[in-house]
């Protein structure tokens, strides 16, 4: 639907604690710019930490008609609205908002098939039959969980420094394959791929140093315009591929910018750009 006539406005925005780094108006202003007449207002806006629910509702009410949901409030953010996606009622956690003519929202969560549209048709790694570890487990582990489950990995290890945290989500999850939870401390080097969850920014994690040894596919979910702290380490370990993740933020930020507009965006275009800059 590239370059298609069309007249509309969308107000939009980007809520999160911290948001000030955050590159999604810069992807959905390369989105809205691929359709003639669309004209895309993509803030970001740092929500308190103790007012995330006020936050959302007078961006709503101030004519805003869709919003992304970043750390620390994705888990936060279900509740809040009234109509969910099956994806994002099986995760519990939303990245997506869409408001409503009748003042309702409507939620969905697109992290997960962004990660896997990054890593499977972008760099070419099939998850099928994988071994695979992430750490953490919060609103970003369980965004990803459903559909990295239905790649149908060997085995998915959630792994957290509160072992009774990483338990409840397999509770939840272990109805959609193979998953199991294991503290930092006790894992060891038996993974292919390694997905940072976490919002640790700084080296080291707790969790073994070895544990790159098997690896062949390092994935962090944050992104910067050098080398993670976790991605140096598994650089050093000779790592054959190491992937921030910012190519899962623009695919991600394609699904919401088509549930709010209808429109399909060209995500090889903006990951080409970013490449080049």
């Amino acid at each position: 639907m590239n370059n298609n006539e069309i007249s509309s406005n969308f107000k939009l925005t980007l809520f999160g604690n911290p948001v000030l780094h955050s590159k999604s108006p810069w992807i959905h202003t390369r989105f809205a710019a691929q359709f003639s007449g669309l004209n895309v207002d993509y803030s970001k806006t740092e929500s308190p930490l103790d007012a995330f629910p006020k936050t959302v509702f007078a961006f709503r009410d101030s004519g805003g008609n869709g919003a992304n949901v970043t750390v620390p409030f994705k888990e936060q953010a279900y509740p809040l609205c009234d109509e969910h996606s099956e994806r994002a009622q099986i995760a519990k956690a939303v990245n997506t908002l869409k408001f409503m003519p009748d003042g309702s929202i409507y939620a969905d969560n697109t992290d997960g098939i962004g990660f896997i549209r990054d890593v499977q048709h972008n760099h070419d790694y099939v998850l099928t039959g994988k071994r695979i570890l992430l750490l953490g487990a919060g609103g970003a582990t369980r965004g990803l969980l459903y559909p990295l489950l239905q790649t149908k990995p060997h085995s998915v290890v959630i792994a957290n420094r509160t072992l009774s945290k990483a338990q409840h989500v397999v509770t939840e999850f272990c109805q959609y394959g193979s998953i199991s939870a294991k503290r930092f401390k006790d894992l060891k080097a038996e993974f292919d791929v390694m997905i940072d969850c976490t919002s640790f920014d700084s080296w080291p994690l707790p969790i073994p140093k070895d544990i790159f040894q098997q690896c062949a596919l390092v994935y962090d979910l944050k992104y910067s315009d050098k080398p993670t702290p976790i991605l140096e380490r598994a650089i050093h370990y000779g790592v054959k591929q190491c992937l921030d993740g910012f190519g899962m933020l623009v695919e991600q930020a394609a699904e919401s910018f088509t549930l709010w507009t209808g429109f399909q965006p060209n995500t090889a275009t903006v990951l080409e750009e970013y490449k080049t800059r």
